[in-house]
């Protein structure tokens, strides 16, 4: 499918709701974070394109005291971190780390500890080394791999144990397949999907209207990431067990290689394939070389001009603005499965929210989601108290200039229930 820019409409009302002045927060605060690069169109907005010589991973209105250029701004005025900002007075800075990093931020323990390091750039062989914040611990992190009971467990053996943690679900995106522009097809079904990333089909021959005979060259997230572990739990759902795909044969992880054997040393082997950092480099691999294919939040796609199928006919851009799901499950993490266990070992345990990884809401037929989350810390925020409700409010639409999320985006709050739920974890969790 040849992208194009779907624009969201909104009605009159919402629009002349949004255009008032919400005032700002008392004692307004600057709120470092970072993490997870599926949702930063949403967030941030697409300004870190197009810095130069290279990619930007900073975006920031805020001074931040070790910050190597280029940075990027916070690109007004339809990201939602802006008009936070516009809209409460606070600041606000977020590097694009992937989910694995900014986990290991918020839980000190790990290749990657302290918020105070250096983000860096997408400079080809450098990886971030924190988030640039002026202080170890971070105000937030972006992650689409949920905590698990594993996190929660270093959590709990490492320095910032006392604050205890905070979870909650803040979008549900859509992942696309760019494909490079020479590749014809235009519909995968689920079946050729599940050929495709486990290399049960290595040649494009194999796929209907490709109007190619190279061989599949395959691009995955080289770092921690949330979109791996949406995407590849996806696959487990779909194809494992079918399509003459074992039983376990993918395993939800947030590394790529790790959930994939055919990425990994196990054989069968992916004729050709690329390990990158972070979805836009996804993406920008996908684009330039040719026979590629991968996974990419669709705003990701859609900014770069990549082509995309359409899955079992339906489009990743095609999703609602705002969907109604039940409220998030509570007190409870995924476990070495995967799947949503009580969590242990949590003095609050209801400050951690989770939608399971599976759910595909009523009325959305794209299939491959991903659920990203905000989180953080439930004791001492200090001054960053408010500043951080603030943010957490603008994904319930509890402020008035929220704008509407990019194409391929959701808000979850489309229920009465819903809202008033994580409204609650956000009173009595974020202290």
């Amino acid at each position: 499918m040849r992208r194009s820019k779907f624009l969201r409409v909104r009605p009159l009302a919402v629009v002349a709701f949004a255009a008032m002045t919400v005032a700002g927060s008392a004692g307004a605060a600057d709120l470092f974070g970072g993490g997870a690069t599926f949702p930063v169109q949403s967030y941030v907005g697409d300004n870190f394109l197009t810095t130069v010589p290279v990619r930007a991973r900073l975006s920031r209105n805020t001074t931040n005291t070790v910050a190597t250029t280029p940075i990027a701004t916070l690109t007004p005025p339809d990201t939602l971190f802006a008009r936070f900002a516009s809209g409460t007075g606070n600041k606000i800075s977020y590097c694009q780390t992937g989910s694995g990093t900014g986990k290991t931020v918020l839980i000190g323990v790990g290749s990657v500890i302290n918020a105070n390091g250096e983000c860096g750039n997408y400079q080809s062989g450098t990886s971030p080394a924190g988030f640039s914040g002026t202080a170890a611990a971070p105000n937030y992190i972006g992650t689409d791999s949920p905590i698990s009971q594993a996190d929660v467990t270093s959590f709990n053996g490492g320095p910032r144990a006392a604050r205890e943690l905070w979870q909650i679900p803040t979008l549900a995106g859509a992942i696309a397949l760019p494909n490079h522009s020479a590749l014809g097809f235009t519909n995968l079904t689920t079946e050729q999907v599940c050929q495709i990333f486990s290399a049960r089909v290595t040649n494009w021959s194999s796929i209907p209207g490709s109007g190619s005979t190279a061989a599949i060259r395959v691009v995955y997230r080289a770092d921690g990431s949330g979109t791996s572990f949406a995407f590849t739990s996806y696959l487990a759902t779909a194809c494992n067990g079918k399509f003459s795909i074992p039983a376990g044969y993918f395993k939800p992880n947030q590394s790529f290689a790790a959930a994939v054997p055919a990425a990994g040393s196990a054989a069968p082997l992916y004729a050709a394939s690329a390990a990158v950092s972070g979805n836009p480099g996804v993406v920008t691999s996908v684009v330039s070389t040719a026979a590629s294919i991968g996974y990419a939040d669709y705003p990701e796609v859609d900014a770069q001009g990549a082509e995309f199928p359409t899955v079992n006919s339906a489009s990743p851009a095609a999703l609602p603005a705002s969907i109604s799901i039940s409220a998030p499950l509570s007190g409870q993490v995924l476990n070495a499965s995967n799947a949503p266990v009580a969590v242990t070992g949590m003095a609050n345990p209801a400050c951690l929210r989770l939608i399971s990884p599976s759910t595909i809401p009523a009325g959305v037929t794209y299939p491959i989601l991903a659920y990203t989350y905000l989180a953080g810390y439930r004791n001492t925020n200090g001054t960053s108290t408010t500043a951080l409700r603030d943010l957490l409010g603008y994904f319930l639409a509890t402020q008035a200039n929220r704008p509407a999320p990019p194409a391929g985006f959701a808000y979850l709050d489309g229920s009465a229930t819903y809202r008033s739920s994580v409204q609650n974890t956000i009173t009595t969790c974020v202290l």
